[in-house]
């Protein structure tokens, strides 16, 4: 099942966001958004002290995954999330919001599964990292739709349509779009983490694959 929306569902002007991480990304993430979109509301969260030059943006000291728990919901003034910590976001949102529904355990990933991803290694256990390029992109790549701006090939089908469209028997994929906000800037609109969790409470009797993917990487 693949919970993104299409092209046309997409907020056309997002103004409001979360940043979940100060560290490098997140302080990519903030500078390209402030250069390039007026007005921008932006919150940007971190379990370390975070060090910000802009008094216009709101600093939260706190662990990303446990505030993102606390303040997500149908009704929050957000309208993208920017992951930049080096966990899988909406992987660890949900665990957080199932765990006392739930018996959650990650499991090995079968070499069966790995096969059918495009250049796919594992990570910790429950994990692979999947890309469509056997290359470093260049960190301001536009995501064009159709050629690689690195190869100047036709692209491959995109990975967040690849993954949903697997099979893997009884698995449930789960796959949620990482949008491109700006070059080398993307992030996950709230209402495809709460259609996430609804699939998710709906479908507990069976192992899910939560994924996250913009068209070339997961």
């Amino acid at each position: 099942m693949n919970n993104n929306k299409d092209q046309r569902d997409i907020p056309l002007r997002p103004k409001c966001f979360w940043i979940i991480g100060a560290g490098r990304f997140g302080q990519i993430a903030v500078e390209r958004i402030t250069r390039h979109i007026s007005g921008a509301a932006i919150t940007v969260v971190d379990k370390k002290p975070i060090t910000i030059d802009n008094p216009g943006i709101t600093a939260v000291n706190d662990d990303g995954i446990g505030w993102l728990n606390r303040m997500l919901d149908q009704d929050a003034p957000v309208d993208m999330i920017v992951p930049a910590i080096p966990v899988h976001v909406a992987a660890e949102w949900l665990s957080f919001k199932l765990l006392s529904t739930y018996e959650i355990n990650a499991v090995k990933i079968p070499d069966s599964w790995l096969t059918q991803m495009p250049n796919a290694f594992r990570g910790k256990t429950g994990q692979a990292f999947v890309s469509h390029a056997d290359f470093i992109c260049p960190d301001n790549c536009p995501e064009p739709e159709k050629i690689c701006t690195h190869t100047g090939k036709p692209r491959p089908k995109d990975l967040f349509r690849l993954l949903a469209d697997l099979n893997f028997d009884d698995v449930l994929p789960i796959v949620l779009r990482s949008h491109q906000l700006l070059p080398g800037v993307g992030g996950i609109y709230p209402a495809d983490l709460m259609a996430a969790l609804e699939t998710a409470c709906k479908n507990s009797h069976r192992p899910l694959m939560i994924g996250t993917a913009c068209r070339c990487h997961r």
